[in-house]
C-alpha cells in the first residue's frame, strides 16, 4: 500500500516551492535527558518566510490552485495564524497576487506574522469576526468580490477542501519521514505532532499505509480539543477519495495526547515550559500555541511510557508568533507611566480597531 500511495501522490499537482526533504535532526541533550533517543523532523526548516507545515501542505494547495488557473491566492485567520503568512510568502515565490483577510479579535499588533505580511507587501484585510467559521465567510466574499472584478481567486484555507489536500501533503511527509528513519536504522518510534485536524490526519493515513511500527499522536491546541477525533477522521476519508484508495481507519487507530481545553490562540503554563526547556537544551525555538503545547504533551507522554524506543516531534513552526507573546512568556509588566506598545493586547480589555492606525492594512 505505501508503493501505492506513493504513486497516487506523485501524480498530485504540486507548486515548485520550498526546500525538502526537511532534515530529520538527533537532539543529542534532550535524548540524554529523556534517556531515549529524541528527532525533531524540522518542518520549521522548510525555506520560505521562516517557513513551517504550511508550505509542504501549500505544494498541493497552491499547486491545485494554479492547476485550476488561479491567478490570485486569498487566506485567512487570527492576525498571528501561520497559515496566511506562509500562504503570502508562496504566492511572492511563485509572483502570485495574494490577500489576506485577518481578524484582531485576539489581538493585534505590527508584530510576528503581521510584520512579515507587511515586509512583503501584502494587502490585508481586517475584520473582527471571532471563529474561523465567520472569518471563512468573510474570505469567500473577498472570493466573490475578487471574482466580480474578473480575477480567478482561490481561497487556500478554512474549506474541507483545504483540509482534504493538507491530509494528502502530510501523508507524503510521513512518507519522507519513514525513509528517513529507516536510512537511520529505525523502525520502531513514536512520532509526536501538534495537530488534532488535517497534519495529522495526513500523518495518520500515511502510517496506516506504510505498516509497521511507527506510532503516530496528535495533540491538538487549547481551545481546538473539541471535535478533534472526527475532524482527523473526516480528514482522512476526505484525503482517500481524493487519491481514490481505500484504507481502513477508524476511530481507534486515532491518537489524541491532552484534551485541548481552553482558550484558542493563548498560551499555558506547560507549553511556557516546554518551549524553555527546548530553548535551553537545544537552542530549538518552538512556538506558543502549536509546537509548545505539543512538546509538553510529548513530555508528559514520555514520563508515563517509559522505554528506549525513539521519539520523533515534528517541528511545524510558528516561531514568529512568539514576538508576538513576550509577555506572555516571560512575564514582562509595562511600568508605569510608559505607554503601551500594542494597540490591542492578546486577551487584553483594549479592542481598539486599528484598520486607520497602521499603514498597509486595507479594511473590508
Amino acid at each position: 500500500m505505501r508503493d501505492l500511495l506513493a504513486a497516487r501522490l506523485a501524480r498530485r499537482p504540486h507548486a515548485p516551492v520550498g526546500i525538502f526533504p526537511t532534515p530529520m535532526q538527533r537532539m543529542a541533550r534532550l535524548s540524554q535527558r529523556l534517556g531515549r533517543p529524541v528527532f525533531f523532523k524540522r518542518e520549521d526548516l522548510a525555506g520560505i518566510a521562516i517557513a513551517g507545515s504550511k508550505i509542504r501542505i501549500l505544494q498541493h494547495t497552491a499547486g491545485d490552485a494554479l492547476d485550476r488557473g488561479a491567478d490570485l491566492f486569498v487566506a485567512g485567520g487570527y492576525v498571528q495564524s501561520n497559515h496566511p503568512a506562509q500562504v503570502a510568502a508562496v504566492g511572492c515565490a511563485l509572483g502570485v497576487p495574494t490577500e489576506l483577510v485577518l481578524d484582531t479579535s485576539k489581538g493585534y499588533e505590527m508584530q510576528g506574522n503581521l510584520l512579515l505580511e507587511s515586509l512583503m507587501g501584502i494587502k490585508v484585510h481586517v475584520v473582527r469576526e471571532g471563529s474561523y467559521e465567520a472569518i471563512r465567510e468573510a474570505c469567500q466574499r473577498l472570493v466573490g468580490r475578487l471574482g466580480r472584478r474578473g480575477r480567478r481567486a482561490r481561497l487556500l484555507t478554512l474549506t474541507p477542501e483545504i483540509h482534504a489536500l493538507s491530509a494528502l501533503a502530510y501523508a507524503e511527509g510521513f512518507l519522507e519521514l519513514a525513509a528517513q528513519l529507516e536510512a537511520a536504522g529505525i523502525r520502531d518510534a513514536d512520532i509526536f505532532v501538534g495537530s488534532g485536524g488535517p497534519t495529522y490526519a495526513g500523518l495518520l493515513l500515511g502510517a496506516r499505509a506504510y505498516g509497521g511500527r511507527l506510532r503516530v499522536h496528535g495533540a491538538a491546541p487549547h481551545g481546538l480539543g473539541a471535535g478533534a477525533r472526527e475532524r482527523v477522521l473526516a480528514a482522512v476519508r476526505a484525503a482517500l477519495a481524493l487519491l481514490d484508495l481505500e484504507l481502513p481507519v477508524g476511530s481507534g487507530d486515532v491518537s489524541l495526547l491532552g484534551r485541548g481545553e481552553g482558550v484558542y490562540g493563548f498560551t499555558y503554563p506547560a507549553a511556557i515550559k516546554a518551549i524553555r526547556k527546548v530553548a535551553a537544551a537545544e537552542g530549538v525555538l518552538l512556538d506558543p500555541v502549536y509546537t509548545g503545547n505539543a512538546m509538553a504533551e510529548m513530555l508528559r507522554w514520555a514520563e508515563t511510557h517509559r522505554g528506549d524506543t525513539p521519539l520523533v516531534f515534528l517541528h511545524t513552526g510558528g516561531v514568529t508568533a512568539l514576538f508576538a507573546y513576550d509577555r506572555e512568556l516571560i512575564g514582562l509588566r509595562r511600568p508605569r507611566g510608559v505607554p503601551a506598545r500594542r494597540i490591542s493586547r492578546i486577551g487584553g480589555r483594549n479592542s481598539h480597531h486599528p484598520a486607520a492606525a497602521r499603514p498597509g492594512v486595507a479594511g473590508s
